[in-house]
């Protein structure tokens, strides 16, 4: 998953913890890298979907299944793609339902698919998080970076510090939404990093105004920040995609 990226699609869950804190409760979550076969193009994936949509809204197994696609922007081009299918599920339970609701019964879809696709692009499933949601709780721009853990430091730590700088950020007139995201099955296995950062915005203007009105001039004050960083750690491979919602 070393090029590859969460949204905020309507499916963030509060968790109360011990000292009260209103944490995130984790969801998962399938990332489909995707190229196209020569001919076809985002036309041709766009009528697709609008007739997944239709037929995953007949079913109850794909009820609280949010889809969307990721359009690579800012990028090394190192992993060739196209685009990127993201789809979101509250727990393992209900994903894994939409699975084999899939397996079993979307093989017409699945046929039209191989039409416009290549066959054999990595997959993905991962467990994610929710820092903090944009202000209307939707996201157009994705920014995704690998990140590694301070020496010492769990996930946890991380978390819970970066929940608090998000909080206070917010304060401040932060606009962005947040994810850690932890990969599992499908992972390349020279990725050598501990978990995924997520950045969103509502709009592609949004992330621009974001700098200016709250990194550049209130940013760098915070003792939430300051507490953060002192966890050490590092986020690299920063790269950013363009969100077209298919299924909310």
């Amino acid at each position: 998953m070393k090029y590859i990226l969460s949204i905020s699609l309507g499916l963030s869950f509060f968790v109360h913890s011990d000292d009260h804190e209103e944490y995130f409760e984790p969801n998962v979550a399938e990332y489909y890298v995707s190229t196209f076969k020569e001919g076809k193009d985002m036309e041709d994936m766009m009528k697709w979907a609008e007739k997944w949509t239709k037929w995953a809204e007949e079913s109850d197994a794909l009820q609280d299944y949010r889809s969307a696609m990721l359009v690579p922007y800012y990028h090394s081009g190192e992993l060739a793609h196209d685009f990127v299918w993201v789809g979101i599920s509250p727990d393992p339970e209900s994903h894994y339902a939409g699975n084999d609701h899939w397996v079993n019964n979307g093989d017409k879809l699945l046929s039209e698919l191989n039409n416009i696709l290549e066959q054999g692009n990595q997959t993905i499933y991962t467990w994610q998080r929710t820092v903090s949601e944009t202000p209307d709780g939707q996201a157009a721009y994705a920014v995704y970076s690998d990140c590694k853990l301070g020496d010492d430091v769990s996930a946890e730590d991380v978390y819970e510090a970066y929940f608090a700088y998000a909080k206070a950020a917010k304060d401040l007139g932060d606009v962005a939404g947040r994810k850690m995201i932890f990969p599992g099955a499908g992972t390349s296995s020279n990725w050598d990093y501990d978990y995924v950062q997520l950045v969103t915005t509502s709009t592609i203007a949004d992330y621009g105004k974001n700098w200016t009105n709250f990194w550049s001039e209130k940013a760098g004050e915070m003792p939430e920040l300051e507490a953060l960083q002192a966890l050490g750690g590092v986020c690299e491979n920063e790269r950013s995609y363009s969100i077209i919602p298919v299924k909310n």
